[in-house]
């Protein structure tokens, strides 16, 4: 059965992971919820298009819409009247604030089911995500949020890392930067941790996501097997090829492990925010 959900990915500081957790994660977890067919995919920027890293990827029909024009609120109006689920793929910097404000003045921003913030460990990060937090709760202050602190170091020392979003843990630094200052007590347990990991950066390499390369059912191992016999044989083994499909090996036994260990609690938490 379908679920329709329409998610933002937004974010008005460059370079956090908006691209890579829309792909990832957001996208993804619609598409299961989807029956597993595709949904759809908007990335709003006029200077990047990252979702063309993915270019292989079955999950979602993807386009780019600019935001230098003067119809971008019937635009959005367009996008969200639709009975479909949707991922929503937002520019940092001024991008950010014409698309808030289209959003504002579509209304449209009530019908989004869920904000996924993410932020580094940067104090700008964490200005930054509190800006954006602001705007959206001035715009609506029932919608609900998700922070995804990215590129997790250690997940039993996070709050070290992220004193942007926790408070200094050593009561040393002022804290008026702190997100934990500006957020009600409910969505201030709402984050997930996406761990910083080699995959996310290959799977990009493949053009697909983790999800993907995770549910795909491929025996590598024969394959190298059978490529190595051939140096029994009058023709020589093909070494580039060996040593792809070792790499692809890697690939899939650490894509399984990743979806399993940080993607599937991060849906997990998306399911509970929305069923709050």
């Amino acid at each position: 059965m379908k679920n329709i959900t329409k998610i933002l990915v937004i974010s008005s500081k460059g370079g956090v992971g908006k691209s890579t957790i829309s792909m990832q994660i957001a996208t993804p977890y619609l598409y299961v919820h989807n029956d597993k067919q595709p949904i759809r995919y908007y990335e709003f920027d006029d200077e990047n298009q990252d979702y063309l890293s993915f270019g292989a990827s079955a999950l979602s029909l993807r386009q780019s819409v600019k935001t230098s024009n003067d119809f971008l609120r019937e635009e959005i109006t367009q996008i969200f009247s639709k009975n479909e689920s949707v991922c929503v793929d937002i520019g940092g910097n001024k991008t950010t604030t014409l698309v808030l404000k289209a959003f504002r003045d579509s209304g449209m921003i009530h019908l989004v089911d869920l904000v996924i913030i993410p932020l580094l460990d940067g104090e700008q990060d964490g200005i930054n995500a509190s800006i954006v937090y602001n705007t959206l709760k001035h715009l609506n202050p029932d919608i609900k949020v998700l922070f995804i602190l990215n590129k997790v170091r250690d997940i039993e020392n996070i709050e070290y890392q992220f004193e942007n979003y926790f408070g200094d843990p050593r009561g040393i630094f002022n804290e008026k930067y702190a997100l934990k200052t500006y957020l009600s007590k409910e969505d201030f347990g709402n984050y997930a941790l996406l761990l910083e990991n080699d995959v996310i950066k290959y799977s990009r390499r493949f053009g697909l996501t983790i999800y993907e390369i995770a549910k795909q059912q491929r025996d590598f191992i024969t394959l190298l097997k059978n490529n190595a016999k051939l140096g029994s044989t009058s023709t020589p083994p093909d070494e580039k090829e060996i040593k792809l499909l070792s790499f692809k090996n890697y690939m899939d036994n650490s894509s399984k492990e990743y979806y399993n260990d940080v993607i599937i609690p991060i849906f997990k938490k998306i399911d509970k925010i929305l069923d709050q």
